[in-house]
């Protein structure tokens, strides 16, 4: 029996918000940052594996003197035009940081999204 994959729309069922950072003038001459929605999407969220096959957990490690955050989950989407690194993704209560953006064969369908969960930008 050849098991076939679920069509794209069955396995977008995540219902996520993109946000934007945005920096609002406070009253002593400094700026406060927030975040503004741009849009609502459905998504599907995959945990990334390590290389035994575990479910990532995130976490940081050290390399070259320098603290790394680790990738922990890849979230496919619907192709919308301006996604960049500099956004985030929201689902439920978790925050999505977006560190790598890719056009799907550049055909303009679906990105490909590569985030860690939970971690200051």
């Amino acid at each position: 029996m050849i098991w076939k994959r679920k069509n794209k729309s069955s396995r977008l069922r995540h219902r996520l918000t993109l946000q934007e950072e945005v920096m609002t003038p406070d009253t002593q001459g400094g700026y406060t940052r927030g975040w503004q929605n741009i849009a609502d999407v459905w998504a599907e969220i995959v945990p990334l594996e390590n290389g035994s096959g575990n479910k990532t957990h995130g976490g940081e490690q050290l390399f070259a003197g320098q603290i790394q955050s680790r990738l922990t989950h890849k979230i496919i989407l619907r192709y919308r035009s301006g996604v960049t690194t500099a956004m985030r993704l929201l689902f439920e209560d978790r925050a999505f940081n977006i560190r790598h953006v890719a056009n799907d064969y550049e055909r303009n369908e679906q990105l490909d999204i590569l985030a860690e969960e939970g971690v200051a930008s």
